[in-house]
């Protein structure tokens, strides 16, 4: 297991490294709540096909993240997942996305 990814029974619990151009590993199915949160280094995630659901708060306030591609594996974006990212200016979502909860994307801070 690679020490910066904090995974239990699948779920990406918290990402402690500062690296620009994260690539998630093959299997987590979940990117739990805050996992990423204030991760202001962040520019660039890879999600793994394995990803079902992104979590409350996921990617909340990685203000440097200018683009994100959500498989098509993803059925639910959480609350807040993607909120305050302020250079966030390309989002592709998945086929089979068939929850985005409120304030998901919103440029407001909470």
């Amino acid at each position: 297991m690679n020490e910066i990814f904090e995974i239990k029974n699948s779920v990406l619990i918290k990402y402690h490294g500062e690296d620009e151009n994260v690539i998630i590993p093959d299997g987590v199915t979940s990117i739990g709540d805050s996992a990423f949160y204030g991760c202001e280094s962040l520019i660039s995630v890879k999600i793994p096909d394995s990803v079902t659901n992104i979590g409350y708060s996921a990617f909340s306030r990685c203000k440097s993240l200018i683009s994100v591609k959500i498989p098509d594996s993803v059925i639910n974006i959480e609350e807040y997942a993607f909120s305050d990212c302020s250079a966030l200016n390309s989002v592709i979502i998945g086929n089979n996305v068939t929850i985005i909860e409120a304030y998901a994307f919103t440029a407001i801070p909470f």
